[in-house]
Parts: structure tokens; sequence; C-alpha cells
């Protein structure tokens, strides 16, 4: 890897139905299809955006219902529109076309090129099902409750949301092509661990770090936090809502914030851990995106812990030239692994 990594791929590099998942992929250029830019593979690159691009309509469909609130009369809309996708990307996993009621039933006029993309990208990678299932299954969760009662209940909602779509990820950088021309996964990788502790700190990174914006969506707020941790510090949704008043937050949420910190640093050290087996395994340009992807989150949790795990003021938010600086950084760290 080059101590001046280059971005292979941009908004525009793919063609026909692949290129209408580019666009939605690379909305609002977020860290993943930043750190995607730099897989020299094509058909990696395709295949991410073909997959990512049906999540990303799914969430966004959810995310637009959330910002209206859960008596929106949009909830139960949005739930067949949830069950519509769940049918269509079901068909295209069994190499079917997904019929034609059920890609109108998306209610997504992108949908048939998008499920076109994702076919043939399903074809190449072929992703446990499972996993789509655990994803479709939070997005409805979604539809339901706004609040969790305990970490538990948190887990195991993060398990769809945010787990599933790690391991997803996670398939398309450690897979390999077969003589059949199918990527898959080394047999001494432990996805599914890797997937679960990488994916868990990834999401409690993300939660601590959209805090504040999280508090003003909807009428009443998303809190990711949960009960049980709330109580535990003396945390409540009135002290939060004054913490967001004051853009300061109080000593009882940083402490909160702080030990969700530790927590997730404990599930990256672990899914750290289980990445072993690859480095001798992974070329320089996937080993780059899998650092570069984890030290973002990384970078997160050291700028919160900067400003004293205080997430109210938004000066915790890696601005782009941070994140530039950080490629830089992990490509040389790269270069020098040998990699």
């Amino acid at each position: 890897m080059t101590r001046n990594p280059q971005q292979l791929w941009h908004p525009g590099s793919l063609t026909g139905t692949d290129s209408i998942a580019e666009m939605i992929a690379a909305k609002d250029l977020n860290n993943l299809y930043r750190a995607s830019c730099f897989f020299t593979e094509i058909e990696r690159y395709r295949a991410f955006c073909a997959l990512y691009a049906v999540m990303r309509l799914v969430d966004d469909c959810v995310d637009a219902v959330l910002s209206e609130g859960l008596n929106s009369d949009a909830v139960p809309h949005t739930q067949r529109i949830l069950v519509a996708w769940e049918h269509a990307v079901s068909a295209a996993m069994a190499d079917q076309l997904p019929s034609s009621a059920e890609v109108q039933a998306t209610k997504e006029p992108r949908a048939a090129d998008v499920l076109d993309a994702f076919g043939r990208g399903i074809a190449r990678f072929p992703i446990e099902p499972s996993l789509w299932s655990a994803f479709f299954d939070a997005m409805k969760k979604d539809l339901e409750r706004d609040r969790f009662q305990t970490f538990e209940e948190f887990l195991h909602y993060a398990h769809g949301a945010t787990v599933a779509p790690t391991t997803i990820y996670l398939y398309l950088i450690t897979a390999e092509q077969g003589t059949d021309g199918v990527f898959r996964t080394p047999a001494d990788f432990d996805l599914q661990g890797c997937g679960h502790n990488l994916g868990l700190f990834a999401y409690v990174s993300h939660v601590l770090r959209d805090l504040r914006q999280d508090l003003v969506t909807g009428e009443k707020g998303l809190v990711y936090l949960a009960g049980d941790d709330m109580a535990a510090h003396r945390v409540t949704e009135a002290t939060l809502l004054e913490d967001l008043g004051r853009e300061h937050a109080s000593p009882a949420l940083k402490a909160l914030v702080e030990d969700l910190a530790g927590r997730a640093d404990t599930w990256r050290r672990a899914g750290e851990a289980q990445l072993t087996p690859l480095k001798e395994q992974l070329p320089a340009d996937r080993m780059f995106v899998l650092r570069l992807i984890i030290r973002l989150y990384m970078a997160t949790l050291e700028k919160i812990a900067a400003c004293d795990f205080d997430p109210m003021t938004e000066h915790h938010l890696l601005t782009d030239a941070d994140k530039e600086r950080l490629a830089l950084t992990v490509a040389a760290e790269t270069s020098a692994a040998g990699i």
C-alpha cells in the first residue's frame, strides 16, 4: 500500500443499473462508501454498491418515518414497504426475479434497477440469508419502538441493525474468488464472531457520535441509550434534554458516555484479535480498507474522549480534514507493516 492512497472509484465509475446502485451507495459520501472506493477490484466495489444500496434505501425509508415520529400515519404504509423489500431481496438471493408486484410495492422508482444490481452482486458474493433477515427484523423494530429498556434489549436490536451489515461488509472485504467465480470467506476466519464484535464497536461509536442529533429527531427524539444504563448513571430523559439545551453534558452523562466508550473499545479489541488469520492473506488494498474503517470509528471515540466525553457540543465530530489525515496515517502504517 502506497503512503499516498488513491481512491480508484467515485460516483459515476459504474454504468447501467450498477450506476444507479452506486449513486445511492455514494449518498452523502459517508465513511463506508469512502473506504470502499479504495478497493482495487471493480467486482468488489460493484458488489458493495449493489448490496449497500438496498440497505440505504430501506434504512432511509425507515428514517423518514422516525423523523415524523412513530405516531405517524406512515408507519403501517412503511411496514408494507419493508415486507415488499424483504420478499424482493429473498427472491434475488434465490436467483429469481422479484415479481413486478413486489417491486412496485417498494414504492421506490429505482427498485428494479437496484435489485438487478443486487442479484448479480449476491450471486458473486453469496451472503448468508439469515444476515439479511436480521437486518429487516431490526428495521421493522425501528417502526415499533424508539426506546430500549435494557442494554440486552439494545444488543438484540443491534444484531440486525449493525452486526448483520458489518458481517456483510466483512464478507465483501475478506472473500476470495474461487475457480467458479464465486467469492467465499477463508475457512479459518470467524466471520460471524468478528462481525459481532466490530459491529457492536462501530454502532456504539455511532450512537455516541449522533446522540445530540438523535435527541432532536421526531416528536420526542430518539434515545439509543438503554434505560438500565441511564438509571445506573442517574441520567434521565429530562437531564438529557437539559444537557441538549445548554449544549454541555452533565457529569452523569459524561460518565455514561465514558462507560459505553469503554465497552465499545473492548469489542473492538476482540474483533481485531479475530482478524489475525487475515494478516498474511489479505492484499494491501483490502487490508487498508479494513484498517481504515476501524480507525475511523476509533478516531470518533478518541475525539469524544478528548472532548471530556461530552457529545453535546459537536466538537467531537470528525472533519473531512481529520478523515484525510487518517487515511494517510493508515496507509503509512499498512506500508510499514509490509502489507
